[in-house]
């Protein structure tokens, strides 16, 4: 069984969506995040159960899908939360792989 890890823009992101959200519903806001923190917690038995991300010609990142929100994640060791953000946002703008390489 591996890990799960968040780095600091995901624990971030999962705050935006939160105040986003809850702007229109705080029931909705909580129920969204919660959703996603339950989406992955399903990395501690299959890790690798995300599919490769497609936009990226590397297989260790990988990104899980909740709603309309994609959970870029990489799997070594360990399972670290990357990013989590909106499908309609563009992932080429919005992630530096390199800032993940370590």
């Amino acid at each position: 069984m591996v890990n799960i890890k968040f780095k600091i823009d995901a624990k971030e992101d999962l705050n935006q969506i939160n105040k986003y959200i809850s702007k229109d519903s705080i029931y909705y806001a909580n129920k969204t995040t919660e959703g996603i923190i339950e989406k992955i917690k399903y990395l501690l038995i299959f890790p690798y159960m995300g599919r490769k991300i497609p936009e990226f010609n590397n297989s260790d990142y990988r990104e899980l899908i909740y709603k309309s929100y994609r959970i870029f994640y990489k799997v070594n060791s360990n399972v670290y939360i990357l990013k989590i953000f909106h499908h309609s946002r563009d992932i080429l703008n919005s992630i530096n792989i390199s800032n993940y390489q370590k």
